[in-house]
């Protein structure tokens, strides 16, 4: 029926037109009985255009619109929540909306991790997650309230960070090789240390063990300063560690550096060889940790943090200050990070079958 009284009065608007051109438009649409339908109509038509209008928009990238919310679920003042606060304090430059860092710690951070797996999936609620939070935690905790796979979606590394053989810098082994040529002297001559045994340090010296056909002794400890202590000590023969609790020992010759885990030689310590290229092609072993936004947030959010994290990452200022904690950037965004944590599950799931470590 409006479609209908729209087209007469269109019609009759140019029947007016034609015999009476000394009449204004105003004039003409003023003489229609119509007009109050008509203003009616353009007024809604041009409300609806702006609300397309304003969609078109949304849909073309307008977000974020407000402040994002970052779990770590470690301790403030811990080595990943600097390095997370690096890169929050980029993004939120680049986004110009606060990325702010929430530390919700415990269980392992396994209780941040389950407060973003159930966040509401629209991108301002984010996980810092690590290969302990999605991958070595999962495989041995069988209660664990979130499904690392299913819940999240990966947006980026942010960054890793190779674990660093250490040995006595005075009565240890001088180099790799020396190492293993005392492990195979017999099962159990070679003792390391770690933090524990479901620790990365330890499930990478049992990489290490099944790599070069060794049997070691493992010592466990209850943390990773008194593990540290004992090794520059020389009461156990090494261990793998990650890189701030040995650096300054390091450099200050207490602990002597033989081999890295990483790919590539890490910056910060760029005379000490790969376990990789000291015989052991294609061997890896690292912390990595990277953003997370829950399942099914939309592609907008998720297509927006992905390339803000990698124009981060790509900052000169941000990548002196991860070199300088001891870490690394690796360009894995989207479906290329998922398919490296893949990789990563099928190898320490390996691993914990084969060597039967379980939780304590």
């Amino acid at each position: 029926m409006t479609a209908l009284v729209f087209n007469e009065s269109f019609a009759m608007i140019q029947f007016q037109i034609q015999c009476s051109r000394t009449l204004s438009v105003h004039q003409i649409f003023s003489s229609l009985e119509i007009l109050p339908v008509l203003r009616a109509l353009v007024l809604g038509w041009t409300v609806l255009c702006v609300a397309l209008s304003a969609a078109s928009v949304q849909a073309q990238g307008v977000w974020p619109t407000r402040a994002i919310k970052l779990v770590v679920p470690f301790q403030a003042g811990s080595a990943t929540d600097a390095a997370t606060r690096v890169v929050a304090n980029k993004m939120t430059a680049l986004l110009g909306q606060p990325v702010v860092v929430d530390n919700r710690i415990g269980a392992s951070g396994n209780i941040g991790s389950d407060v973003v797996a159930h966040a509401q999936a629209d991108g301002y609620t984010i996980l810092l997650g690590t290969v302990s939070t999605q991958v070595v935690g999962p495989l041995l905790n069988p209660n664990i309230t979130y499904d690392s796979m299913r819940d999240f979606i990966p947006i980026g590394m942010m960054a890793s960070s190779p674990y660093i053989l250490v040995t006595s810098g005075s009565v240890g082994f001088k180099n790799f090789d020396d190492l293993l040529r005392e492990a195979k002297l017999g099962k159990g001559r070679v003792t390391f240390a770690s933090a524990g045994v479901t620790s990365m340090g330890n499930l990478s010296a049992q990489l290490f063990s099944l790599a070069a056909n060794i049997e070691l002794r493992h010592i466990p400890y209850k943390s990773s300063a008194q593990s540290v202590t004992d090794t520059m000590s020389g009461v156990v023969n090494f261990q793998f560690s990650s890189v701030s609790p040995v650096l300054s020992q390091i450099k200050s010759g207490h602990l002597r550096a033989l081999s890295v885990t990483s790919k590539s030689r890490l910056g910060i310590l760029p005379d000490v060889p790969t376990v990789s290229e000291s015989g052991f092609p294609g061997f890896e072993a690292v912390l990595w940790f990277g953003l997370f936004a829950p399942a099914d947030t939309p592609a907008i959010a998720l297509d927006r943090l992905s390339k803000t994290l990698r124009t981060t990452l790509q900052d000169v200022q941000v990548q002196h200050d991860l070199v300088a904690q001891g870490l690394q950037t690796p360009d894995l965004l989207g479906k290329d990070f998922q398919a490296f944590i893949k990789s990563e599950f099928s190898k320490w799931a390996n691993i914990i079958k084969v060597t039967g470590v379980q939780a304590q």
